[in-house]
């Protein structure tokens, strides 16, 4: 039985195979996941994350919350954030540590608590003393 060659070429098309010199299609949005970065937490009753994601946008996250993309957040912290990515990832969380700036200990403390003997009650003129 003589079979027509452009059939054969065809053929892997039309079964709906994929190709095989092509990186196979993952659910899992791991360069988007790897471009997020977790700023840190405001605390108050219920903590809030603020995340940049892959877009340079910052967004609002806090525990048990379901984002857009289908995750849920897992675990929130001043140190860690964690979101369940599900089954859409061979890895089903994934984890970011907080990442300060470089300068963010510019914004630790007050002018008081750098300048010795302020508001200590030392050095100075006391009060009441004449």
């Amino acid at each position: 039985m003589r079979v027509n060659r452009g059939v054969l070429l065809l053929l892997p098309l039309l079964l709906g195979m994929r190709d095989p010199f092509q990186a196979p299609v993952s659910r899992c949005p791991d360069a988007v996941l790897s471009q997020w970065r977790y700023a840190g937490l405001v605390s108050g009753a219920v903590p809030v994350g603020i995340v940049r994601d892959e877009t340079s946008r910052w967004l609002r996250v806090r525990r048990g919350e379901t984002l857009p993309q289908g995750w849920r957040v897992m675990t929130l912290d001043e140190k860690e954030l964690v979101i369940d990515t599900s089954e859409a990832c061979e890895q089903s969380q994934w984890r970011w540590q907080r990442q300060g700036t470089k300068h963010e200990n510019r914004d630790r403390g007050t002018a008081a608590d750098r300048q010795p003997g302020a508001g200590s009650g030392t050095g100075g003129r006391q009060s009441g003393g004449g």
